[in-house]
């Protein structure tokens, strides 16, 4: 995933992804989105964390929006080691840092 990510990054600069991981260098968290999605973001935002898990047990927790024309899109997306505090704590911060500071 980080190969991919970073490989991807390197055709479009303004992807933006981060990797959270534990002591063991194993996968906790995973952020991603594509640049047209960070430039589409606009004044409403969702985020939804009742997807169901993957087989790696990680739920799936995207952001959703609506752009500038009226329309609903995919922002970002995310999985989740677990829905404590400061998994999310550093999901906002990605989110925050991919949305260049900027509030919905």
């Amino acid at each position: 995933m980080l190969k991919y990510f970073s490989r991807m990054k390197e055709l479009n600069k303004k992807k933006f992804f981060d990797i959270d991981m534990d002591e063991d260098n194993r996968i906790k968290n995973a952020f991603w989105a594509d640049a047209r999605s960070r430039a589409d973001f606009g004044d409403v935002v969702s985020f939804d964390t009742t997807y169901l898990t993957n087989k790696y047990n990680m739920p799936f927790a995207p952001f959703d929006g609506v752009n500038h024309h009226g329309k609903s899109i995919l922002l970002e997306c995310e999985l989740l080691s677990s829905e404590d505090t400061n998994t999310f704590v550093w999901l906002f911060d990605c989110w925050r840092s991919c949305m260049y500071y900027k509030a919905p």
